[in-house]
């Protein structure tokens, strides 16, 4: 049994973004629980960072680019090939000193902009193209900031039974019905 109630989403049809470099804004940053294939599947915490796009491209399908997604995933690890290091360094345009480096909170990036460069990768059964952040650079100049509230991950929501043609159902007959039909197999 779920230990709390879950918001299910129906998702979207969405078209990746064009390849190429925008500027984005971090929005959001969560924990989430992860498989490392590496160490025998182990779980382990990574940082979800959502940014939004600010550029407003026209994209081939002819839909905006602006306010469209992208995730970046990674280890809660401050080290030059670490990919929450390089996306540091892109906000602040320049390495980070030792202190900053202890002191750091993952929040801080936070509403910050940087510019993320984007290729179009095809899934394992060609069915679906995605979006994958290659490299991250500082951004000069600040763009307009787009309006950013996270949707809360727990959605707290009774469910009542329905009345099939207004008819009371008998749960024990129901359950006796079932094992007599399960007995006869």
């Amino acid at each position: 049994m779920l230990d709390k109630k879950y918001e299910v989403k129906v998702g979207g049809d969405f078209s990746p973004l064009d390849m190429g470099v925008y500027q984005v804004q971090i929005v959001d940053v969560s924990a989430v629980e992860q498989a490392n294939p590496f160490k025998g599947g182990a779980i382990e915490t990574k940082f979800n960072y959502q940014m939004a796009v600010l550029d407003d491209n026209t994209m081939a399908d002819g839909s905006s680019s602006r306010n469209r997604y992208l995730w970046c995933r990674c280890s809660p690890v401050l080290s030059e090939k670490s990919w929450l290091f390089k996306m540091a360094v892109a906000v602040l345009g320049r390495t980070l000193t030792k202190a900053e480096q202890e002191s750091f909170d993952p929040e801080s990036l936070v509403n910050k902009q940087v510019k993320v460069m984007v290729e179009q990768k095809p899934s394992k059964d060609g069915t679906k193209i995605f979006n994958n952040i290659l490299s991250f650079s500082h951004a000069e100049k600040d763009m307009e900031k787009v309006e950013f509230e996270a949707k809360p991950a727990v959605v707290e929501k009774t469910s009542t039974p329905i009345a099939i043609d207004n008819q009371e159902i008998d749960p024990e007959a129901e359950i006796k019905k079932l094992e007599e039909e399960k007995a006869k197999k």
